[in-house]
């Protein structure tokens, strides 16, 4: 176990959260109804999930030991070109394991900015759970990685069947550990894949995890930090989403500024940019071909016969809304990556996943909290313009907004969710505080709110003015 130094500063400001939240400096006259009574709320049943290891307020701890050799390999990750670009990152493969000719070693190819993400050994301790031996290792990320870079608290993916062993840390063998650099108070990835969950889209569950490191000569159980632990999208994931889960996962990257990788003449010329996690069967790549070609053809007549054939358009209109509302522009809203696709053999239709939300509430700093639900992408997107150019689309997609923010985004519900996943993590932003200041680590603050308050003010209201028409955007 690891030692609990005091926590004073853990409760600094969670009292100004629900003050902040009330703040009445744009009143104005919603639109949207008031929630009806109920039982209980789509947060509350967030806030009460409890799934293997997951929960929104749930905090582990993880013990990893790495002897020495294994940690020098694993400082050799390069974010951007190294090893990983030389043999063909960003090129040919996209996100992939492959092997190091030179040291037999596997690693990893980042799927957005290449580079070269050594896979190695260790050991592992969760909670009070018998120790994993030999679990696979390596550091994940594209520019939050590369925010942490030098740091001994930095982005990790776990994988505890990669060298064959058995074991999983509470259910799942695969997890992604976010140490917040571009999300210090360690809040948007936990509260946006709520929000999107608790609207009815499928997203990745959470759950907060303090891990300490142990190296021979260098590490003697340190506390490293505190992470957000993040499910993999995976066949487990779709599993439980999309039972039976035997679909077609894929996670498009660079896929240029219209959102959907760019039509070809075969299926091998679109594997780098769709990037599916299994081999796809010749039906599934024929759909995904024939989906590609209906986006970026330019009769409108034709995409407006053919879409609801390829698309759940629900779901999407959901995916967009909460994107949106989130002003999360690190996203399909921005074009090019951080969401997956799941092509559902039950009706050969196409889902989205959200995916990688630490720049949202607005802090990618593009669009604003005034950013327009009706147009809320931010270069030529034609599957989101085309679907809310058709007025029954567009009718549905406004009731889906109002229902969301009846019944999940609101002051009421989302001071609900906020105040308590903050009360949740503050005593372990503590002690990973205390931690930094003894070893010197700079980097990462704590306490506060990152600003997610004043932005959900400010959003609401901006966002109520353009559903009752006194602002443009609706």
């Amino acid at each position: 176990m690891m030692c609990r130094p005091c926590t004073s500063l853990a409760a600094a400001t969670l009292a100004a959260v629900a003050f902040a939240l009330r703040g009445t400096g744009h009143a104005a006259e919603s639109p949207v109804p008031a929630k009806a009574a109920a039982s209980s709320s789509p947060i509350d049943r967030e806030l009460a999930r409890r799934d293997g290891p997951y929960g929104l307020t749930r905090v582990h701890e993880l013990h990893l030991n790495i002897s020495r050799p294994e940690w020098d390999a694993l400082k050799t990750t390069v974010v951007q070109g190294g090893r990983g670009a030389a043999n063909g990152a960003g090129a040919g493969g996209g996100e992939s394991d492959r092997t190091d000719s030179t040291t037999g070693r596997s690693y990893h190819i980042g799927g957005g900015f290449g580079g070269y993400f050594p896979w190695v050994h260790a050991d592992l301790k969760f909670d009070d759970e018998a120790e994993i031996k030999d679990i696979g290792l390596r550091h994940k990320g594209n520019s939050s990685y590369t925010a942490a870079q030098g740091r001994l608290h930095s982005n990790l993916k776990l994988k505890t069947d990669f060298f064959g062993t058995k074991g999983s840390l509470g259910g799942d063998k695969t997890v992604n550990l976010s140490a917040g650099p571009v999300d210090p108070a360690r809040l948007r990835e936990t509260l946006s894949l709520a929000l999107f969950r608790a609207a009815g889209v499928p997203a990745p569950r959470t759950a907060y995890v303090e891990v300490s490191l142990t190296v021979p000569g260098l590490q003697n159980h340190t506390l490293v930090g505190t992470y957000t632990m993040i499910e993999n999208v995976n066949k487990g994931f779709a599993k439980d989403f999309f039972p039976p889960g035997e679909g077609l996962l894929l996670k498009p990257e660079r896929a240029g500024r219209y959102g959907i990788p760019a039509p070809a003449s075969s299926w091998a010329a679109m594997i780098d940019t769709y990037r599916p996690q299994r081999e796809a069967t010749p039906h599934e790549q024929q759909r995904m071909m024939e989906f590609t070609n209906l986006v970026h053809q330019p009769d409108v007549k034709v995409f407006r016969e053919k879409i609801g054939q390829y698309l759940d358009i629900d779901n999407f209109l959901r995916f967009i809304a909460v994107n949106a509302l989130l002003v999360n522009m690190d996203s399909f809203l921005g074009g090019t990556h951080n969401y997956f696709l799941y092509l559902d053999p039950k009706d050969d239709r196409i889902r989205f996943i959200p995916w990688d939300m630490d720049r949202s509430f607005g802090r990618m700093g593009r669009g604003g909290t005034n950013l327009s639900m009706r147009t809320p992408f931010t270069s030529d997107n034609p599957l989101i313009y085309w679907l809310l150019d058709d007025p029954a689309i567009l009718a549905r997609y406004r009731a889906i907004v109002l229902e969301i923010l009846r019944d999940v985004f609101n002051q009421t519900e989302l001071t609900k969710l906020l105040t308590a996943v903050q009360a949740a993590v503050a005593p372990p932003l503590a002690r990973e505080y205390s931690a930094k200041r003894l070893r010197g680590e700079g980097g990462y603050t704590t306490g506060g709110d990152g600003g997610i308050a004043a932005f959900i003010e400010d959003r609401l209201y901006y966002v109520n003015e353009q559903l009752a028409g006194r602002s443009p955007g609706f």
